[in-house]
């Protein structure tokens, strides 16, 4: 009963974070170049709303949080989809490809989930449209490791390098950016996270150099509630302020077949407002399907669809 109890104070506080609470001070968001925007990964991921930095676990990993291509059973892969701004002419488009190494750490004579390393490789691709007929692409390309320092903590960095080109004078660009990312057990289901994105970053244009504003994930979640709910609390920090809350979470109606996604996203920054999110998640076999939606009450972007698929190889 304690820890049901706990578990449902976790729950309401996540909620009631996300949803309603309010700091005097913003910080701001995106790069300093419009370049290279976080766009997100799978449709999984967003469909937490990005809650994402503990309860994703599979290759897409090297993009929410490194660290967790340690919990990965083997060989995986990915590919998504979503167009970023509905009604113009823009496609996003990702693809991961992982696998763990070195086999699992033991505990007590039993099996760790946590294997002793893992490695991924990370591809996505954004083009658009812009008035006039111009195009504008950027491609990244990113190489992931994870190595567990125990059966309880494990680490890992993401090293991404950056291109993009387009036919405006002196826009195109490239360099690159580095993701780092910590997993701790802190009980048998409870976790913590934190990722650091963009902690390094270079881009250079013809006639200048910039970098991307980076930020930290400090996160929170819980595994199993009742045997079929996990939940995650992110707060996300940028120039040393808090830039908004994330809250997720993963309900299971049928084990090993379909999973329901709720998230919600309060930003603090470039607007104040909460943006919606939910999906769903199906698995047969050695394939899952997620299909997400993302409900941002601005109008320029409205509501956005993310599909992704992945498979066991």
């Amino acid at each position: 009963m304690k820890q049901i109890r706990a578990t449902i104070i976790f729950l309401v506080l996540s909620l009631l974070a996300a949803g309603s609470f309010t700091i005097p001070a913003y910080a701001g968001e995106g790069s300093r170049g419009g370049t290279f925007l976080p766009l997100g990964w799978d449709a999984e991921g967003e469909g937490l709303a990005g809650a994402a930095t503990l309860l994703i676990r599979n290759d897409a990993s090297s993009y929410w949080n490194p660290a967790n291509l340690c919990f990965m059973n083997g060989p995986q892969a990915r590919v998504g989809t979503t167009k970023p701004v509905p009604g113009m002419p823009a496609n996003y488009s990702i693809l991961s490809v992982g696998t763990t190494l070195l086999g699992h750490r033991t505990f007590r004579d039993n099996k760790s989930p946590l294997s002793r390393a893992g490695a991924a490789l990370s591809i996505s691709h954004l083009d658009l449209e812009l008035a006039g007929g111009s195009a504008w692409n950027e491609s990244t390309v990113g190489f992931s490791g994870a190595y567990s320092i125990n059966h309880f903590n494990s680490i890992g960095i993401t090293w991404r390098i950056l291109k993009g080109w387009n036919d405006l004078d002196n826009a195109n660009c490239s360099g690159m950016a580095m993701d780092v990312g910590w997993t701790a057990r802190l009980r048998e289901k409870l976790w913590l996270g934190i990722v650091g994105r963009n902690i390094y970053s270079n881009i250079s244009y013809p006639n200048r150099t910039e970098n991307i504003d980076p930020s930290w994930n400090i996160a929170l979640a819980r595994n199993d509630i009742l045997g079929r709910v996990s939940a995650e609390f992110d707060l996300v920090l940028k120039e040393g302020e808090i830039n908004r809350f994330l809250t997720g979470a993963k309900i299971v109606l049928f084990k090993d077949l379909l999973s329901v996604l709720v998230g919600a996203d309060r930003r603090l920054a470039n607007g104040e407002r909460t943006i919606l999110h939910f999906g769903f998640l199906t698995n047969y076999k050695s394939a899952d399907i997620s299909i997400s939606f993302k409900l941002d009450p601005e109008y320029a972007f409205d509501k956005q669809t993310y599909v992704s698929i992945g498979y066991n190889l």
